[in-house]
């Protein structure tokens, strides 16, 4: 997955804010701040004229946010998640 952050608005800031946050303790909110913002310029875009660069890479961030997110998940809990003996 290439994703590259390009200026597209609010959603590649918050973006790009939950990619890099080094604190895992304030990652969730980051993801889903996030996940919020690129929902709504989908739905922006749905509704009008939309740019298939944009909505290639709105798709893209969701897939590595979501990625993301179960990484985070399975680290934080690796016995809930398959890894026991």
């Amino acid at each position: 997955m290439g994703t590259t952050i390009a200026n597209h608005g609010e959603w590649d800031f918050l973006y790009a804010n939950a990619l890099l946050e080094p604190d895992g303790n304030r990652l969730p909110e980051r993801i889903t701040a996030a996940v919020a913002a690129i929902n709504l310029r989908l739905q922006e875009i749905t509704n009008g004229p939309g740019d298939n660069a944009e909505r290639f890479a709105l798709i893209d961030a969701l897939r590595a946010l979501h990625a993301l997110q179960a990484r985070r998940s399975r680290t934080a809990n690796p016995i809930s998640h398959g890894t026991e003996s």
